[in-house]
């Protein structure tokens, strides 16, 4: 298996314009994480990720898109809320936050808040902090959204994966979300 540092590498290889939204993320002392795919490759996952998916604070988006002198757009459809915007106008890297799953009648926010913040996984590479969500909290949201290869997605496939590669998973934080999200009935057993 790769090592997080040869993961990295190749992620950055692969994402260009990663090591400038970290760098300017950085200076400015912005909290963020590499959520998504992307976080679970740099775990041990061996699926590519498509994109980045940089999560911010609700409350740091406005200040990161003049960072960049770009502007967000609120993405809404049947099953999730959120606001994005792209670093240079490119769709590779997204920049996310107030993320809110509608689902079966419930709606679930999964803001970047302290408490997740102080989850997240911490790494440096090239000179630059590289936090990650928490891989708990990536697994959580695609077993809330158990998206399938009809929309492009692996969400069961990419947990059950991960849960076989990844032992440090931390069961008990985990359990905590699934209990605070009040998401036990959605999640059912996926996690056993």
């Amino acid at each position: 298996m790769k090592t997080l540092d040869s993961r990295l590498s190749s992620f950055f290889a692969r994402f260009p314009l990663l090591a400038k939204t970290l760098a300017v993320l950085n200076k400015a002392d912005i909290p963020f994480a590499i959520g998504g795919s992307g976080c679970l490759f740099l775990l041990g996952n061996e699926r590519q990720p498509d994109d980045v998916d940089i999560y911010l604070p609700n409350d740091k988006h406005d200040e990161v898109d003049r960072l960049f002198g770009i502007t967000s757009f609120p993405y809404r459809s049947e099953q999730e809320e959120v606001r994005n915007s792209n670093v240079d106008g490119n769709h590779s890297i997204q920049l996310t936050s107030n993320l809110i799953l509608k689902i079966q009648g419930k709606r679930y926010d999964l803001a970047l808040t302290t408490d997740v913040q102080s989850m997240c996984l911490k790494a440096e590479f090239a000179g630059q902090k590289v936090f990650l969500y928490p891989p708990e909290d990536v697994l959580l949201i695609k077993a809330l959204l158990q998206r399938g290869q009809d929309v492009g997605k692996h969400d069961i496939d990419d947990i059950q994966n991960f849960m076989k590669i990844y032992p440090e998973l931390r069961m008990d934080y985990l359990q905590s979300r699934i209990s605070h999200l009040d998401a036990t009935e959605r999640i059912g057993n996926i996690f056993s």
